[in-house]
């Protein structure tokens, strides 16, 4: 296998040859040697010295050359001292006060300032002198789950050693009595196979001449070459990161504003079982400042099914690309606005991302959803079952939308809104008008996480007045004209408007807007309910729309809608 040498890894590289001068064996090529156990939080001990350590296994069939290679947890970095591994050797790592009392366990290795190993969760890499991959683990505490072993006093155990890179399907918490199983067979051992493709995170520009795509597990990439973008050959790629989970694709062109290009991932791009990435496509541009009204609050999860979690989703109500690291969100006006990532996802024109906290496949429990445009951030505001508030900020603080939710905005005839999400009727309208909203049906397992909402109704006209998507609403659930599109465009700007249904015998029956400050115009949405959430029986309304400007123009229109039942 070609070796690849990083350039930030090039001083290092330099330095520990000229200390190891020529090796004994080969190096490991990648997965030849790999991390089989971690102890991060040895207190309270169940039996084993209260010491970090980990536990490296060599899966080769011949005896590899150790020295010198690259131990790197988080940020910092040591060096592995002169030696070699064996086929089938397990070779204890640790702090050099430490050594004395992992001894009695088998072969130990001290190392001059062991990282201190963060029982929070970091990436751990093990790299050549050269710079070349030979193992990544992003240990997490997930790794030991939420139960009994969860507290401390245990270690993480690789259970599947033909399997190295699926984490964290292949590991799990030891069940020796002592904690852990420094320096012999692990004391779980299954087969996990990997069938799992690498997924994109996000792809962003670096500069107007070089992408950088992230996946969310290391990919093999030493004989990947050149990538197409939009159909041109782009310069080979390189690895940008530790654990090569980051590809930089440099380009040929630069990358010119306001287009979106698409960059299509080479098939010999791997993970370490060899499933090729997913998708098989990228697309990226340079980001633009969102205006407000430009990124909306599109879907809302408050209460999800048990095992489920909470998840938030946006729209880009634009042509522009935004980027989410630019983004913060805030639960309430009080409430200290945190930033939704620090990694560069990208939101595209007219695009969806639903942001969650949650691990699960969000695929596997609605069908609609689209798990490609699912973005799991490090946290994010709660959202209280009994409604709430949530803004979304610019990086300046400036308000980009705002929505308040509560309960009363699902379909009165639902028999609980436990796991059942609020929709927008129509993506780009004002996400602080309650009728906005509707439960999402059941068609979709009641919701649509990065996926065109369930129920959808068509504003695409904008024609001069008032207009209604259709001439009839039967608001049953089944996700057809469950709501009425109710477009009022007066022409002009600055223009303030009400809309009103009123009964066969004139009395009003629902406000869907009051005085609302609308720009050249605005739609609404009426799903057949009285202000006070109650089912209005069926019949004719009439829908009648006022409008002001500030030109000191005023228009009104009328129109009628049937409410049916099926």
């Amino acid at each position: 296998m070609k070796k690849i040498i990083l350039l930030p890894l090039l001083p290092l590289y330099l330095s520990v040859t000229a200390q190891t001068g020529s090796a004994a064996h080969d190096y490991p090529v990648t997965g030849g040697i790999v991390i089989t156990e971690i102890m991060a939080d040895p207190t309270p001990t169940r039996g084993l010295p209260e010491r970090e350590y980990l536990e490296i296994f060599c899966r080769a069939t011949d005896t590899l050359e150790i020295s010198g290679i690259m131990l790197i947890a988080g940020s910092d970095t040591a060096y592995l001292p002169d030696g070699a591994m064996a086929p089938g050797e397990r070779i204890i790592l640790c702090s050099t006060g430490s050594r004395n009392d992992l001894l009695p366990y088998g072969r130990v290795m001290a190392i001059k300032s062991f990282p201190s190993l963060n029982d929070t969760g970091e990436m751990i890499v093990l790299r050549t002198p050269e710079g070349s991959l030979v193992h990544s683990v992003l240990y997490s505490p997930v790794f030991l789950g939420d139960g009994p072993r969860s507290g401390g006093g245990w270690s993480a155990e690789l259970t599947d050693t033909g399997n190295p890179f699926h984490e964290p399907w292949a590991w799990g918490p030891s069940s020796d009595p002592s904690g852990g199983t420094p320096g012999r067979a692990n004391s779980t051992i299954v087969t996990v196979p990997d069938t799992r493709c690498p997924r994109v995170i996000a792809s962003w520009p670096v500069s107007k001449v070089m992408v950088a795509v992230l996946f969310d597990e290391t990919v093999m990439m030493a004989d990947a070459g050149s990538w197409l973008a939009d159909g041109r050959q782009t310069q080979p790629a390189i690895s940008g990161d530790a654990a090569d989970r980051t590809v930089m694709v440099p380009l040929k062109e630069e990358i010119q504003p306001g287009r979106v290009m698409t960059l299509l991932i080479p098939v010999n791009v791997t993970d370490f079982a060899g499933n090729g990435a997913c998708p098989g496509e990228v697309r990226t541009g340079l980001p633009s400042e969102p205006l407000p009204g430009e990124i909306m609050f599109n879907e809302l999860m408050p209460d999800p099914a048990q095992g489920c979690s909470e998840y938030t989703e946006l729209f880009n109500n634009s042509e522009k690309i935004f980027d989410l690291s630019a983004l913060l969100l805030a639960g309430s006006s009080k409430a200290k606005a945190t930033a939704i990532t620090a990694t560069h996802r990208q939101l595209l024109p007219g695009g969806y991302v639903a942001l969650t906290t949650g691990t699960e496949e969000f695929a596997d429990i609605y069908p609609c959803a689209d798990e490609h445009s699912v973005f799991r951030a490090e946290r994010l505001p709660a959202l209280p079952d009994d409604g709430g508030t949530l803004i979304l900020y610019d990086r300046n603080i400036t308000i980009i939308d705002r929505v308040d939710y509560s309960p009363a905005m699902h379909m009165i005839f639902l028999s609980g809104t436990r796991g059942v999400a609020l929709e927008k009727v129509i993506p780009g309208s004002a996400s602080d008008v309650q009728s906005n909203w509707h439960s999402a049906t059941g068609n979709c397992n009641f919701g649509t996480p990065g996926a065109p909402n369930s129920v959808m109704i068509d504003d695409s006209s904008e024609e001069e007045g008032l207009s209604l998507s259709s001439g009839r609403i039967s608001p049953d659930g089944d996700g057809f004209e469950d709501v009425v599109s109710v477009g009022v465009f007066p022409g002009g700007e600055e223009n303030v408007i009400s809309v009103t249904v009123f009964n066969d015998r004139g009395y009003p029956v629902r406000r869907l807007a009051e005085r609302v400050t609308a720009g050249a115009g605005a739609s609404f949405a009426w799903d057949g309910l009285t202000d006070n959430g109650a089912r209005l029986p069926a019949g004719l309304y009439m829908v009648i729309a006022e409008s002001i400007n500030t030109a000191g123009s005023s228009r009104r229109w009328k129109k009628v809608c049937a409410l049916l039942y099926r």
